[in-house]
């Protein structure tokens, strides 16, 4: 199992009864947080066999509370170096450790931003612009896997708000299968045409009949 991290944008802040009602459906491994425009998430910290089916989870357990809903999903700056190393997608642990220790690499790995109970949290930015300026590595800017459910999340958002979300199932149902079909053609027969005097070619001569 993979431990995933992500934030899922909510529509509103819930209440402290709609806190623990979260709690209760199975949310014990997020935390709600703000931002300093005013948003709030949820923090996510969720076991699993792929992203995807995590963040699924999560958004099936924020509809336990009436009017409450997701209009977002992303990931936060702050990693750990296997975080860092599921984001990077061509790293292991084990190398971004050797980097960070200063083992590997030109040195100046970034230091971390918290280190407490035997775990450091670093700079996903930082990470980022150090990999690509002293390593070139080409470092994707977010997992694709996040940037799906995003999509999928604001769409879902925007079906609802002009009251289409059941034509936009219907929609993406459509859409989500496969458009190319193998056709079947049989082999063209081509006729075998014999040759005419009118086409500058000897007639074939009559067959003579028996009187």
């Amino acid at each position: 199992m993979t431990t995933w991290n992500f934030r899922v944008m909510l529509n509103r802040v819930p209440s402290d009864e709609e806190t623990d009602t979260l709690y209760e459906a199975g949310l014990d491994d997020c935390a709600v947080a703000g931002d300093p425009d005013g948003g709030v998430y949820l923090m996510c910290e969720r076991e699993g066999e792929s992203l995807l089916e995590v963040i699924t989870s999560v958004l099936i357990q924020i509809g336990s509370v009436d009017k409450l809903w997701a209009v977002g999903v992303g990931q936060g700056d702050a990693v750990t170096l296997g975080d860092a190393a599921r984001r990077h997608g061509g790293r292991t642990q084990a190398s971004f450790r050797q980097l960070a220790s200063g083992q590997r690499g030109p040195g100046g790995f970034p230091e971390p931003l918290i280190e407490a109970d035997n775990v450091s949290l670093y700079s996903w930015a930082e990470i980022s612009e150090w990999l690509i300026t002293k390593m070139g590595d080409n470092v994707p800017e977010t997992n694709r896997d996040v940037t799906l459910a995003d999509a999928a999340v604001k769409l879902a958002c925007r079906a609802s708000v002009v009251h289409r979300a059941p034509q936009v199932r219907d929609l993406f149902d459509v859409a989500s299968r496969p458009t190319l079909v193998e056709a079947k053609v049989e082999p063209k027969v081509e006729a075998k045409v014999e040759p005419t005097a009118a086409q500058g070619e000897p007639a074939p001569p009559k067959p003579k009949v028996p009187a």
